[in-house]
């Protein structure tokens, strides 16, 4: 199968890179973030909690947004620089 192909079938997932499971300041910005939203969370009352969660879905749903975008521009660029190789 092309890689074309294989990105089609779900056989390549872009956002399941190992080079950011490997990256060791992701690892330890992922880390600090959940001690930062425990510690946080364990200072809310129950409508601060659920208003906090509210933001969460929403600051994850605007990052969707922006890395698909990235992603896109990315991907335009690629293709503009292989055009102009050729």
């Amino acid at each position: 199968m092309t890689v074309l192909e294989n990105l089609y079938n779900g056989n390549i997932e872009p956002t399941d890179s190992d080079s950011l499971k490997n990256n060791m300041r992701y690892k330890e910005g992922l880390r600090l973030v959940g001690r930062l939203q425990e510690e946080l969370s364990a200072t809310l009352n129950e409508e601060q909690k659920e208003l906090f969660e509210k933001y969460l879905t929403a600051e994850n749903e605007l990052s969707i947004v922006i890395n698909e975008e990235t992603f896109k521009t990315g991907y335009r660029l690629a293709t503009q620089i292989m055009i102009e190789c050729m």
